[in-house]
């Protein structure tokens, strides 16, 4: 039987000190690539004491959190990195925290008409240092910036740029125009008879998957041209994706319907539980190995959300599996 451990460090705002302790009731984080805000809530006794005084002394909101988890005889991982939340004075005493996000939704943006709109240089204006990765064809054309915070202005933009969205991993920004383009980790074999508990995967036959496609093409004085393919989309899922390389109508529908072809194919879809190894962090990809079910066996499907809970008995993650890779190149 494997031994658990795991490891809280919380550095002082104010102090800069930083409070480390090895033992929590509970640990829930929750981590996806569909989200900017990552959450964890961490439970600890209240008796807990640091140097002699309360943990209660010591933790206040906006200070700096990592925490860490897994088995002595397998090290630990970092499960989350971010800022304190809210301390609930109760028993246990009740620690929830935020990714990066948590500063983005103190951080005001003023009110402007960006011609050109570039996100990297609009996040160092107002984040400096932040480490940004964003592909060179997403083009915005012109944006409008309302007073809001940066957090409630990124969620904006999505709403208005469907077709983009983004996610923090490890302190960076990754700015997306296509869900493929998730960052690539590691790859992890799962089967049912070594190391995957349970599962809630559907299979589905391509003739059976509705999905249709919206494709975007955004040109210089920010008119947008779009094509939807096929043209009676009824219950489909709408699948939205950006082609700045193509500008005219004719171009556009030829890619998305290459695109839909893409996406009419057989799908796994669904969640797996397995233990606290391997390890396995949003975009990485999983390939599974089920010998009685050949439909999963060899596989590969990118990750998209893990939740991970540790606790006195015991360490699981939950991992959310999204698109099938069909080589050995995300796209």
């Amino acid at each position: 039987m494997l031994n658990l451990q795991c490891k809280i460090e919380i550095r002082s705002k104010s102090t800069q000190k930083t409070v480390t302790f090895d033992y929590a009731n509970s640990i829930e984080v929750k981590t996806s690539c569909e989200n900017l805000t990552d959450t964890a809530t961490v439970k600890v006794p209240r008796k807990m004491q640091w140097h002699g005084k309360s943990l209660l002394e010591y933790v206040r909101r906006n200070d700096e959190i990592t925490i860490k988890a897994g088995y002595k005889e397998y090290g630990m991982e970092t499960l989350f990195k971010g800022y304190v939340n809210s301390v609930e004075n109760g028993v246990p005493i009740v620690i929830t925290c935020e990714n990066v996000m948590r500063l983005f939704k103190t951080t005001e943006v003023k009110a402007e008409v960006i011609e050109n709109f570039d996100l990297v240089a609009f996040l160092h204006r107002y984040v400096p240092g932040l480490k940004v990765e964003c592909p060179d064809t997403i083009d915005f054309g012109e944006v409008t910036v309302e007073a809001n915070t940066l957090s409630g202005f990124l969620d904006k933009l999505r709403e208005q740029f469907d077709w983009f969205y983004g996610y923090f991993q490890d302190g960076t920004f990754y700015a997306l125009i296509n869900k493929k383009q998730v960052c690539q980790y590691n790859t992890l074999t799962f089967d049912p008879t070594r190391n995957l508990i349970k599962d809630s995967l559907k299979y589905t036959l391509a003739e059976d998957v509705k999905v249709a496609v919206k494709a975007t093409h955004i040109n210089r004085d920010n008119t947008k041209i779009e094509v939807t393919v096929p043209d009676e989309t009824g219950d489909c899922n709408m699948q939205h994706f950006y082609f700045p390389e193509y500008d005219t109508e004719a171009a556009l529908k030829e890619a998305a319907e290459k695109k839909l072809k893409e996406l009419k194919c057989d799908k796994m879809e669904g969640t797996i539980e397995a233990f606290g190894v391997p390890f396995v962090r949003k975009g990485d990809v999983v390939r599974l190995r089920d010998a009685e079910r050949p439909e999963r066996d060899g596989k590969r499907f990118q990750v998209t959300a893990v939740d991970y809970k540790f606790n006195t008995s015991g360490y699981r993650q939950t991992i959310t599996l999204g698109a099938e890779l069909k080589s050995d190149i995300v796209q």
